[in-house]
């Protein structure tokens, strides 16, 4: 195929979206050192509106994708106070087993924004009524 063929096939608007798109999802995707994507680094730092952009770019595996440390973003979120603010712009929301997930202790981001005295994130879960009920795991470090 001649430069010109390729220039032409990459300049059409489908193709081209679906490669801007594919760049996207794997700068999105991105690991350092830590296992950390850059939802993790947005998420710890409670900037919303860095996180409401990476969402458009992410999956449910990027969502709940584990650092080394074994915790996803929302954990991260959680024990800095973020969570309620990232649950809110998750377009993951209607899918209730991510908000549920456990870190590798068995707790929850509730249990750990409990742990961390955040009554917000707490008033804001129990006002979801689409989340399971969550009850004590007997591995869960829950204090």
């Amino acid at each position: 195929m001649d430069i010109d063929s390729q220039m032409m096939k990459t300049a059409s608007g489908e193709d081209f979206n679906m490669e801007v798109s594919e760049i996207q999802a794997s700068v999105v995707n991105e690991v350092n050192e830590l296992g950390e994507t850059a939802l993790f680094t947005a998420a710890k730092k409670g900037h919303l509106d860095v996180v409401k952009e990476l969402l458009k770019y992410s999956n449910k595996e990027t969502v709940t994708k584990k650092n080394k440390s074994r915790l996803d973003p929302l954990h991260i979120a959680a024990s800095q106070g973020h969570h309620v603010r990232m649950m809110r712009c998750h377009p993951f929301e209607a899918d209730a087993a991510i908000v549920m997930l456990p870190d590798k202790f068995g707790n929850t981001a509730l249990h750990v924004a409990t742990r961390k005295k955040r009554a917000e994130v707490i008033i804001e879960r129990y006002s979801r009524t689409d989340l399971p009920d969550i009850e004590k795991s007997s591995d869960s470090q829950w204090r």
